[in-house]
């Protein structure tokens, strides 16, 4: 998030792949640690680079992308809700509060992922096939396609499972219109997959032709098929977005079970537009291996657009502002002891140095929420709406002392240091790239571990290991040249003379 440090993973990868095309200067072929990297396409980078070439390389400008892509996503929902219900402007109004205070379109607008700017741009397609619908206007489909295409070189070919589904069951949920002709429609939609298609294999041809065949494997084959099938990564069971929808939808989640029982889940053409969309994208997710939360943050509009139609006719219930407030006040609660929290599970000591001030927006939300029992309409949503901002400020402020402990900017300095002097620094670890960009280093560092370091280090005496163990160890830190807190342990930097002698006198067993 924007006010956090060190970056998460992702984001600490994201940002090395983008200043290592920055640095050489390749702006075709991602590149990670000095090899191709195919986990993702380039337009996030491209789009770092353009900030950076206005800015200069920073670490604030990244983290607006995904901001302001969820802010121009907004207009693009209050179109879908005129397309749909000319006659009802409160749709219009509701539909954007509702998604932009859903808790996982808020956590992940600030921060450097490709699913909101992914969701803007599969927006930006259906809308345009919506403008395309009562003629099938060509232009309207090229525009549909060309928003296709930035969507894959966003995130590749997943765009097409959030955005086909529904253009293709256009029959189940058309509005009633004279001049509409379902063969110039699907002959419309076939024309913005090709035109997508050509746009992505415009960025595809040359980056294979660099990268050559190990790249062009990875790329294929493991990136999409291989999540497809039988997930390398984040391999889920079938029903496990199913147990995390009310996380997902938090905090209107509460209200959807609310609205759907009392009554059909669809009932004219914009609600069935939004059934469908949403619930066809989640069983396709379902079925596939891979499964992680943001996949389906593109969707999240098909229920804000259900959840404004429904509180247009009937509003919010005095149990789900009961519900919600007595939530907000246990997250209060909880955030106002996390110093005792920390001590009874023995997590991060930089948890005892919370301020505790962070529970005090989360209970002062709970108590607003339970007391309002005579508010207004749109009183109500409005305070449901600031749940998710209150949550994330209050966790935000209660462990800013965490993310200073965690910050690997002085570490990252001193290996660029040592690589300046013409050293070799290995990282005796997984290595997550969490250094190349806060350092801004120039040459990837080396990653060994256990045997294969062993062999290495007696003839190579002169490098210099990145070594981390637990915090409440010391004897290498004896030896150490600088020791730095690291992620609840510590990282110490040690020459190989002195690791070697160190594990030929037997404390290192």
């Amino acid at each position: 998030m924007i006010l956090r440090q060190p970056f998460p993973i992702d984001e600490t990868r994201y940002l090395s792949v983008a200043w290592e095309m920055w640095h050489n200067g390749d702006f075709i072929l991602p590149t990670l640690n000095g090899e191709p990297y195919s986990h993702k396409p380039p337009l996030l980078f491209w789009l770092m680079h353009t900030g950076w070439a206005v800015f200069g390389v920073n670490d604030y400008s990244p983290r607006l992308i995904s901001l302001l892509a969820a802010l121009a996503a907004l207009p693009l929902v209050s179109a879908i809700a005129r397309f749909f219900w000319p006659e009802r402007p409160a749709i219009r109004s509701v539909a954007p509060l509702v998604l932009a205070s859903f808790l996982a379109w808020l956590l992940y607008s600030t921060t450097i992922m490709f699913d909101i700017v992914l969701g803007f741009f599969a927006l930006a397609a259906v809308v345009s096939a919506l403008k395309a619908y009562p003629h099938a206007s060509l232009r309207w489909f090229a525009l549909c396609g060309v928003m296709l295409g930035g969507g894959m070189l966003t995130k590749g070919p997943v765009i097409l499972l959030d955005v086909l589904p529904i253009l293709v069951l256009v029959p189940l949920w058309r509005p009633d219109s004279d001049g509409f002709r379902i063969g110039r429609w699907y002959a419309g939609i076939l024309v913005a997959v090709i035109l997508s298609a050509l746009i992505m294999l415009a960025w595809v041809y040359p980056a294979i032709q660099r990268g050559g065949p190990d790249f062009e494997n990875a790329l294929i084959w493991k990136q999409t098929a291989g999540r497809m099938v039988e997930s390398f990564a984040h391999a889920r069971p079938w029903y496990w977005y199913l147990m995390l929808l009310p996380i997902l939808l938090l905090p209107w989640g509460i209200m959807v079970w609310e609205k759907a029982w009392r009554g059909r889940v669809w009932r004219d053409a914009g609600e069935r537009f939004c059934a469908l969309w949403f619930g066809v994208t989640l069983l396709a997710f379902s079925l596939i291996s891979g499964k992680q939360i943001h996949y389906l943050i593109p969707v999240l509009p098909a229920v804000a657009l259900w959840l404004a139609r429904r509180f247009e006719e009937r509003p919010v219930r005095r149990i789900s502002l009961i519900v919600l407030g007595s939530l907000s006040l246990l997250i209060g609660i909880a955030l106002m002891l996390a110093p005792e929290w920390c001590q009874l599970s023995g997590s991060y000591p930089a948890c005892e140095d919370t301020p505790r001030l962070g529970g005090l927006l989360p209970l002062a939300l709970g108590l607003a929420l339970l007391m309002r029992s005579g508010a207004s309409e749109v009183e109500r949503l409005c305070l449901i709406a600031v749940f998710p901002l209150a949550l994330l400020i209050g966790v935000l402020v209660n462990f800013i002392g965490l993310s200073q402990r965690q910050d690997v900017r002085p570490i990252a300095m001193e290996i660029r240091a040592l690589q300046d002097q013409g050293i070799t620094v290995v990282n005796v670890d997984k290595y997550h790239n969490q250094y190349q960009f806060a350092g801004r280093l120039e040459h990837p560092l080396k990653v060994l571990r256990g045997d294969e370091l062993r062999r290495w280090a007696p003839n190579h005496r002169g490098a210099v290991l990145i070594v981390y163990q637990d915090r409440n160890e010391t004897s290498l830190g004896d030896v150490a040249k600088a020791v730095y807190p690291y992620r609840g342990e510590q990282a110490l930097i040690v020459s190989v003379d002195d690791w070697l002698r160190y594990k030929r006198s037997g404390a290192g067993q």
